[in-house]
């Protein structure tokens, strides 16, 4: 895949995000329950009029709907998981929480929708052989450095 532009920072990512989506309606992201939620989470925050869903791992039938409260971003009710965007998040492809790229690839055949986009820390999709595997329009890759002082 080609480099679009470089993002900065958390405030990057999340306009990076909603300039990747913001000519659709209904966002889905699929991650690994725990890990992957509060991600989703942070990412529908700048996207918040949209219909936005979460699914645990690959359970359709668990898709729940994503709204605005005033603590901030929270789970829902049921919802359906047809989606203008299907976004996978990086705990679906870590070694010892996700799946592997085959069954994903297997797993969006039985989905509607029409963009799928990649949100993953430090190129695990690139490492993992998800770029290569999976029909990512875009993808996502943030680097995280930090320290901790006392």
């Amino acid at each position: 895949m080609e480099k679009m532009q470089d993002v900065k920072g958390l405030g990057g990512m999340l306009n990076g995000f909603r300039d990747l989506v913001k000519d659709d309606k209904k966002i889905v992201f699929i991650g690994s329950p725990g890990f992957c939620t509060p991600f989703a989470l942070f990412l529908g925050y700048p996207v918040r009029e949209k219909s936005l869903a979460f699914m645990p791992g690959l359970q359709m039938d668990k898709a729940r709907s994503m709204v605005a409260t005033e603590y901030g971003m929270e789970l829902a009710g049921a919802t359906d998981a047809k989606a203008d965007v299907v976004v996978i998040l990086g705990g679906m492809a870590m070694p010892k929480i996700g799946v592997k790229a085959e069954e994903m690839k297997d797993f969006l055949g039985k989905m509607q929708y029409k963009k799928l986009i990649g949100v993953c820390f430090m190129s695990l999709f690139e490492k993992s052989g998800w770029c290569q595997n999976l029909p990512f329009h875009y993808v996502m890759n943030v680097d995280l450095e930090g320290d901790i002082s006392g």
